[in-house]
Order: C-alpha cells, then structure tokens, then sequence
C-alpha cells in the first residue's frame, strides 16, 4: 500500500501539468478535437498509475526512447501495453539525456518487473565500440541519430528486437500477428500512405522507398544486422550533413526495411491523419487496428484515446 500511495505522489508530482483555462474559452481558434486532447492530458497528468500486478514474459526486447518532456506519453504508452498484452517483453528506455535513471525508476515504479534504462553515452559507446564512429557521431548530434543508434546495437544482442515510438498506444495483443520473434532476422517495418523520405538519399540506395506503400519507422521488428555495414556508414555520413533532419533518419530505416523483410502486417498499426480535427476519432477496435502511431500533430488524439482506455476493461488476460 505504502508504495502504491509514493509511486502515486511521484507520478502526480513529475508528470501533472496545469490547467489551461483558454481551453474554455469560446472564441479560442483552437477547435474541438485539440481542446479535448489538452483536457485528457490534464486529467492522465493527475491521475496515477498504481502498481501492476506481474505477467508472463515473453522472450524479446521492447525497445524505446523518450525524453523528460514525453513521460506521460510513453506512460500511457506502456499502460496500453500492459492492459493489451498477455505477455510482457523485457523493456528497455533509452534517454534523450533529459532525464536520468533515479528519476525515471522513481515515475515507473508500477510497472510490474525491471525497466532497463539506457543512457546517451552508453548507446554511442556501445556503437562506437563496434567500430561505427560515423553513427556514434550521429547519436551525439541528434535525438535522430539515438535513436537509430539504440536500434543497432540493440538488434545484436541475444533478444529479437522490437522498437517502438513512445507515441504509440496497443489496443490488441499483437503476438500473432508478430509471429514467431525467431523469425525476425531481417528488419521489418510499418506502412503509410505519406512519404517523409530524402529524394536524393533514396535515389542512391533504394529507390523503391520513394513508391508506396511507404515506410514508417514507428515500429521495427528485427534480429542481427539492420543493414549492411558499408552502406550504413555512408547514409550516416550524409545524414551527418544535417543531424536535425528527420528525413534522413527516416530514409535509413526505410532503406533498411526494404532491403531487410518488408512490412509488418498492415493492421498491426494505424498511420494515418485523416481525423485529426473531428470531434468523433476513428476506433481502432472497430477497424480491426492492434495500434495507433500518434506522429506529432495528432498527439491529442492520443491523449483522448489513452483517457478512454483507463474506461475500459483489459483485453489481455494472463496476469499471475
């Protein structure tokens, strides 16, 4: 009870957020669907997640990244994970640099079992150790380049990899539609209908990143090498010119995935923006979606579904 009621007072303390009274305001040009977000978030920031009773383990790495400013989000994140999900990966957070370990254990104190966390320095040195010095680079410059960094060397230890965005909510358990995690040697990766890749870059290396479906690098499946090693050194040498530039980043992944095993299975996660000003939002249970990535102009909507799930009942059973 004791640590139900700290992890409680933590949580309120490090993520609550104030209450916007322009929100209410009529003549705001914000239009419903945004003031609903911002109301949502105001009410997951008061309201803490109490600990979880444990699950069974599944035998692969959950790998994701985020900083100070996006704890709430990959709460809710994580919360959706365990409320969707009859078995739970070993979980790993890599940070942005915003954030250090106590401070992160002492928010995440309910979640059921170790959170592995992963600091800056300890992703570059790990590449750079490997011999990748370009990448290492790279992750010094940008959140970009972490986060393809974390995927790497990730995807060679023991574990099959899953990387996923903190701005991704599970509605479903995905196992199936997974596969067998064993399978997972070459990279797969998400479909959209946008493309947010470097003409240039992808004229080089894999024009067929540029022809849709296109890739999204919310969620990567993989096990061994993202892509081959001559290659990677020099997209990242490019990438290097502009660190801050997602589209580089983006283009790597796509590359890598379609060099790699291709796309995941088109409903495993919803990418897409069409009800991003609607007042009703699209159901990701009716549609038959396990996932929605919430890419950042539709953030409230992610705060309005993560509201609606603390409403609804487990879809998950398994809980020991």
């Amino acid at each position: 009870m004791t640590r139900g009621i700290n992890t409680g007072i933590l949580q309120r303390k490090a993520l609550r957020r104030n209450f916007a009274f322009g929100l209410l305001n009529p003549f705001s040009r914000l239009n419903i669907s945004v003031r609903l977000g911002q109301l949502a978030w105001y009410i997951l920031s008061h309201w803490p997640i109490k600990p979880l009773p444990a699950k069974r383990q599944s035998n692969f790495r959950y790998l994701t990244i985020a900083g100070r400013a996006h704890w709430l989000m990959l709460r809710e994140s994580l919360f959706s994970l365990y409320r969707s999900w009859r078995q739970l990966p070993m979980v790993s957070v890599v940070s942005d640099g915003s954030w250090t370990e106590a401070e992160f254990r002492s928010v995440f104190a309910w979640w059921p079992g170790n959170i592995e966390v992963l600091t800056p320095a300890q992703v570059v040195n790990a590449v750079r150790g490997e011999g990748q010095e370009d990448l290492a680079k790279y992750a010094e410059a940008s959140p970009y380049g972490l986060k393809l960094a974390s995927i790497v060397q990730a995807a060679h230890q023991p574990l099959p990899l899953l990387f996923v965005d903190a701005d991704i909510l599970w509605f479903e358990d995905p196992s199936l539609l997974l596969g067998d995690c064993q399978s997972w040697a070459k990279p797969k990766g998400l479909r959209e209908s946008h493309c947010y890749q470097r003409k240039d870059m992808a004229m080089r290396y894999c024009p067929q990143v540029l022809k849709p479906p296109f890739v999204n690098g919310g969620i990567l499946a993989l096990k061994g090498e993202f892509l081959e090693i001559e290659m990677l050194r020099e997209m990242v040498q490019e990438a290097l010119a502009d660190p801050t530039d997602g589209s580089f980043e983006q283009t790597i992944i796509a590359t890598a995935v379609h060099k790699g095993a291709g796309l995941l299975p088109e409903h495993l996660c919803l990418v897409d923006f069409d009800d991003n000003q609607d007042l009703r939002q699209r159901n990701m249970r009716q549609e038959g979606y396990f996932a929605r990535h919430y890419v950042n102009w539709i953030r409230h909507l992610l705060y309005r579904d993560a509201l609606k799930l603390r409403f609804l009942p487990s879809t998950a059973c398994g809980i020991i």
